[in-house]
């Protein structure tokens, strides 16, 4: 049985957890109507993302120096700014469309849930974001995690399998005694391989990697209620 096997949760954030789409295309949005201008605020958001995976691919390979995703989230508003010239970007508007990221909230149904989980597991995060970013939008949207893994510290990124290992190592639990929760099955996928037990939840927004095969998954939830209810009752 699943909840006897595991001692540890590691939970991915931007999208799983935290709404990024609402917080960026919201910031966007705002900005543009400031300048009484029409900008695709869903295409820039998704644009920013896709990109910061892009590069995020590049630090992972060595052909970009290593940096946290504050970093890479702002480099590629260098390059944003010049694919949306009706913004007109100064430095300190990216600078301030920056923190948007910062101020993600939460899905309804996740604080009732992880209070739940962690009176029974370990219950982590485990992201690509930067701990800046994860410390931020966890207090901005009030919940508590009993630790915080950014791959900034790891020195690799997700999806290494290295990555994976090194966060159950931190939570004195073995591979097998941790699970990762995310929407995304690539992910999900990753852990798979490196070792881990794997809960895919349902995702709220269509969300970037979202799509893929689920079967192989130990759990599939529709939400995060009923994560609890399948790892708690």
């Amino acid at each position: 049985m699943i909840k006897g096997q595991v001692k540890a949760l590691v939970f991915d954030v931007g999208g799983s957890i935290f709404d990024w789409q609402t917080a960026t295309r919201t910031a966007v949005a705002t900005l543009a109507k400031s300048r009484n201008v029409e900008v695709d605020d869903r295409a820039f958001a998704f644009d920013w993302r896709r990109r910061m995976f892009e590069t995020l691919g590049e630090v992972r390979s060595g052909a970009l120096s290593w940096r946290n995703a504050d970093q890479i989230h702002r480099d590629v508003l260098d390059e944003l700014a010049e694919r949306y010239p009706a913004l007109g970007l100064s430095t300190d508007d990216r600078d301030e469309l920056n923190r948007a990221w910062h101020k993600m909230d939460v899905w309804e149904d996740v604080p009732a849930a992880l209070g739940e989980l962690r009176n029974h597991y370990i219950v982590a995060i485990l992201t690509v974001l930067s701990l800046s970013i994860v410390v931020d939008s966890s207090k901005h949207a009030g919940i508590n995690w009993d630790a915080y893994l950014s791959c900034e510290f790891l020195g690799t990124y997700k999806p290494e399998p290295e990555a994976y290992q090194y966060a159950a190592r931190l939570l004195n639990a073995s591979p097998e005694e941790t699970m990762m929760v995310a929407v995304h099955p690539p992910d999900l996928l990753a852990a798979q391989r490196a070792g881990l037990k794997t809960a895919y939840v349902l995702p709220k927004l269509d969300e970037m990697g979202s799509q893929g095969e689920t079967s192989s998954f130990d759990i599939i939830a529709e939400n995060y209620r009923h994560l609890a209810q399948l790892l708690c009752d």
